[in-house]
């Protein structure tokens, strides 16, 4: 997770491709981050006070 984080923060670039290619979650953990800072920078889910923009957004995290 912490190289999926960085790979978002930095770019592809800053990761070494011939070992992140080789993970076999690396298109589970690179999602995982995007939505990550997705969610703390545009808020997909919503607020209190108004409506979430990404219609997937709680289908993929579900919240109780």
């Amino acid at each position: 997770m912490a190289g999926a984080l960085l790979g978002a923060l930095h770019g592809a670039e800053a990761l070494p491709v011939d070992l992140i290619s080789r993970h076999e979650l690396a298109w589970v953990l690179d999602t995982l981050a995007r939505d990550l800072v997705v969610q703390l920078t545009d808020s997909p889910s919503g607020g209190e006070y108004t409506a979430g923009w990404d219609q997937y957004w709680w289908d993929r995290y579900p919240g109780w």
